[in-house]
């Protein structure tokens, strides 16, 4: 095995300390955030403390105001700012825009960008947002002159922007072939993309269970045929009306409906008289659970929870999408005869009705489609590609990390140089008349904290 420079072949520093890999990613919607930390729960499971993972909001975390609001306009361009969202996805199908995007936004952000590398100093660093590529590795290309390895983990799953690949990326893991042939469009050497699948929890990596054995121990009905409801973490969309359209159609069914977050939503789904058994959760975190023990999903077209739906060979009914970046993944799911589409909350009700009549076999038909698309393995599997090229890329040029006496040079030169400007400025008459500059250096510096700059005048 060829060794990194300055490492050894294994998982550590030759100074025994672990390698670091530094996940890029920000908070709009829950994907992203979800698919970093699946990742390093992947490589805490295969390598344990070989591996050091830090997950950092880039934007909110290391840009200067505005850009650190990023996350927070997301929920309202999906809703009531959907008309800039669809402008703004008007440019798919050209890769210059987010090159020169890149190089207005820069300026603004490249000594948060330096600070943010030197404070982390990661030996691989990862982005699995697609507005967290161009910008970081061309600070770490051209500003800080490193050769660290870079990655990038696409969690679009069929219609992916052209700002998630950046041809200078040393390799770039996408989950659906229709996704590698879109970064193939836009550039990317073929040998640097490869097919891998989402990125999901390891708790779906081992399978979701026995659906008569779940039903039992989650207390619901073994005979009757289950529909999963699900809004997302943030409970979203029409999903009481869905639920009561249901419950009026599907008289032999009975409901799983997850609220998330939307205690409002939660409380009025406990609150309602329902016509078949109805079990109402609230965020959850054993949806490998839930989904084991039911027959269908209703939901809208997140890449994550599709991917999850896969892996527990559940036929979906998509409600909604988000125009642009989830519109392909309808497709994707229709195509493959996997689901349906149907966003009125009463063709939702009609299609679970036949689909659950005795003598339909579409249910089981979809089902055995959706498994076909399962990526249970898509996690460990990235976790794997990381630490080959954390073992087996040579690095002429690793990071050099902020240590705390540069930290405290730049500091005392800071105050000295406040200090010396104070002489400079003006008298005022707000000011303690002194008598002297000299006494005025002295103020200054105690405030400061640098007694020892007073001297001489």
């Amino acid at each position: 095995m060829t060794n990194v420079v300055g490492r050894s072949s294994g998982g550590k520093d030759v100074s025994g300390m672990p390698k670091k890999i530094l996940i890029l990613m920000s908070d709009t919607g829950g994907g992203h955030r979800a698919s970093a930390e699946a990742i390093s729960e992947a490589i805490a499971h295969l390598y344990g403390d070989e591996i050091t993972v830090r997950i950092v909001d880039a934007w909110k975390d290391y840009s200067p105001w505005p850009l650190n609001r990023v996350g927070d306009t997301y929920p309202w361009l999906v809703s009531d700012g959907l008309w800039l969202w669809n402008t703004l996805w008007r440019t798919d199908d050209k890769t210059w825009p987010p090159t020169v995007i890149s190089r207005v936004i820069i300026p603004f952000v490249r000594r948060s960008a330096v600070r943010m590398f030197r404070s982390e100093a990661p030996d691989l660093v990862v982005s699995v947002h697609p507005l967290i590529n161009h910008i970081p590795l061309r600070v770490l290309r051209k500003g800080l002159k490193t050769d660290i390895p870079y990655v990038t983990v696409v969690t679009d799953m069929v219609t992916a922007h052209p700002a998630w690949f950046c041809r200078e990326v040393d390799y770039c893991l996408v989950p659906t072939e229709a996704a590698r042939q879109r970064a193939l469009r836009y550039g990317m050497p073929p040998e640097r993309v490869e097919v891998v699948g989402q990125p999901v929890g390891l708790k779906f990596a081992a399978g979701v269970g026995e659906k008569l054995y779940l039903r039992g121990k989650l207390g619901l009905d073994l005979d009757r045929p289950a529909v999963l409801i699900v809004g997302g973490g943030e409970g979203m969309g029409p999903v009481y009306e869905t639920a009561r359209a249901i419950a009026a159609e599907a008289s032999n069914a009975q409901l799983i409906v997850v609220a998330g977050r939307n205690a409002s939503l939660k409380q009025k789904l406990e609150e309602t008289a329902w016509e078949i058994p109805t079990h109402v959760y609230g965020f959850v975190t054993n949806m490998p659970e839930l989904m084991g023990a039911s027959d269908m999903l209703v939901t809208k077209a997140g890449p994550g929870t599709l991917s999850e739906a896969f892996i527990a060979g559940l036929p979906v009914i998509i409600s909604s999408f988000i125009p642009g970046q989830e519109e392909g993944n309808v497709r994707y799911v229709l195509e493959h005869q996997a689901g349906a589409y149907a966003p009125d909350p009463a063709e939702v009700a009609r299609l679970v009705g036949k689909w659950l009549h005795s003598d339909d076999d579409t249910l089981g038909q979809m089902a055995a489609n959706a498994a076909a698309l399962a990526h249970p393995d898509a996690t460990l599997i990235i976790a794997r590609r990381l630490h080959h090229l954390l073992t087996e890329k040579q690095v002429a040029r690793p990071i050099t990390p902020r240590t705390g006496s540069r930290r405290a040079r730049v500091r005392i030169f800071s105050r000295a140089r406040t200090l010396s400007r104070a002489r400079t400025l003006p008298r005022a008459r707000t000011w303690p008349r002194a008598g002297t500059w000299r006494a005025l250096r002295r103020r200054l510096s105690r405030r400061l904290g640098l007694r020892h700059f007073v001297g001489r005048s």
